[in-house]
């Protein structure tokens, strides 16, 4: 048994839900990519009130019945799926990466510990190759899914914002064999100001970057279903507008929408829709908007005490939203948001409860 999976289950049964640690920590960026293979199961990784422990779930998207603590994680993980395979990531102290065989639980087939304060993010696999983004590195680690095995790195310190630590990949979405990384390159050494955000294509044969664009500051990259291109998060930086861009890698990136008062922190599409998640930046709430892509328009918002902390898509045309205890309202509602991507409407009426409070989610 790893020395992660021997974390104490007392701990872990011992927690219940309560006010977030860190409440204004933008969403976490698990990988949103979508496999339209069928899907019948989203994997969350969950987290106990006090951030010490986390536990890991199953929900199915036929009827929302949920597995709860199926193993245990730090109170920091997080989880992609890719290649008909489950990577769940540990960070907090234990900067590990899992594989596991979908709906296979007892054991990963293989579990690695990652350089420490890696603080590794979301992994994808591409060309054959797992890439986990190393938040704390100038890095990209590489390594052969089946093992688990390091074979290579990608360098990103020509992309450093200045601080000598690195430019913070945050977020990878994989696209016709290239890999496109959000590079969120806050200054960490100069009180984590925003020294202006960027995307970085990576070619997943050469494991070399091949391009880059500016993209605001603090940016994030998300998949965008149905088309060859990708949509990208950053806030207002110089003469960069924040809010909703399009990336088109052969001819650039493309301004979409913003809302005043609002960065946004997550975003999943399908075809001309897509749904958003925001925080105020007075924090006095958190909004999910509806975003129409043909026109360029956020089309409606609401706002919300809750916290969302995530959202990703499914194949079934499904935004899943986080929300996490909320520090505006500790009454809000905590769990798991259904909503479709085309209407904008919500599927469940309450957010699907599980017995700790989800951290990120992705599906098989």
């Amino acid at each position: 048994m790893s020395r992660i999976l021997a974390l104490s289950l007392v701990a872990l049964i011992a927690c219940t839900s309560g006010e977030s640690d860190d409440p204004i920590d933008s969403a976490d960026t698990a990988d949103t990519a979508v496999e339209t293979t069928g899907q019948t199961t989203a994997v969350v990784t969950t987290v106990s009130s006090d951030s010490t422990t986390g536990s890991f779930a199953t929900v199915s998207l036929d009827d929302w019945t949920v597995s709860n603590d199926l193993f245990v994680t730090t109170g920091d993980a997080s989880v992609s799926v890719d290649d008909g395979k489950v990577f769940q990531v540990n960070r907090l102290g234990y900067d590990t990466v899992r594989m596991y065989t979908p709906g296979e639980w007892t054991e990963p087939v293989w579990e690695k510990e990652l350089t420490d304060l890696s603080n590794p993010g979301p992994a994808d696999v591409c060309a054959g190759s797992l890439f986990v983004a190393l938040y704390g590195t100038s890095t990209l680690g590489v390594y052969d899914p089946a093992t688990g095995n390091l074979t290579g790195t990608v360098d990103l310190s020509a992309y450093g914002d200045g601080d000598g630590v690195g430019p913070e990949p945050s977020s990878l979405v994989e696209v016709d064999g290239k890999l496109y990384v959000g590079l969120n390159r806050l200054d960490r050494e100069n009180g984590w100001i925003d020294a202006g955000g960027a995307v970085v294509e990576v070619d997943c044969d050469s494991k070399a970057a091949t391009q880059s664009w500016d993209v605001g500051g603090n940016t994030t990259v998300h998949a965008w279903e149905g088309t060859d291109h990708l949509l990208v998060l950053g806030r207002a930086y110089g003469d960069d507008t924040g809010g909703i861009y399009k990336l088109d890698p052969s001819t650039g990136v493309t301004h979409v929408a913003a809302v005043a008062g609002e960065e946004f922190a997550g975003i999943v599409a399908s075809g001309d829709h897509a749904v958003a998640i925001s925080l105020a930046s007075d924090y006095s709430h958190y909004a999910l908007h509806c975003v129409n892509l043909a026109t360029d328009t956020v089309t409606s918002s609401t706002n919300s005490p809750q916290y969302y902390s995530g959202i990703s898509a499914n194949d079934r045309g499904e935004a899943w939203v986080v929300s996490s205890p909320s520090w505006i309202d500790d009454t809000a509602p905590v769990g798991l948001s259904v909503y479709d991507i085309a209407s904008c409407d919500a599927k469940t009426t309450a957010p699907i409860a599980l017995s700790l409070a989800p951290k990120t989610v992705a599906f098989y």
